[in-house]
């Protein structure tokens, strides 16, 4: 647990926050934006390894 919980205290989460209205965007503004995509990706990147590892132990 504490090798995920250290990377994430390292970077300040204003540090990715970017300027604009997030009021009433919905799931298109998730879609559009680059910085949300990247981190979408990176989820579903480490999901995809953890289920690969899962499923071949």
């Amino acid at each position: 647990m504490k090798r995920l919980v250290l990377p994430f205290a390292l970077f300040p989460t204003s540090a990715l926050a970017h300027p604009g209205d997030h009021h009433g965007a919905g799931p298109w503004h998730l879609l559009t934006e680059p910085d949300h995509l990247a981190m979408i990706g990176a989820v579903v990147a480490v999901l995809g390894y953890a289920i690969y590892r899962w499923a071949r132990s």
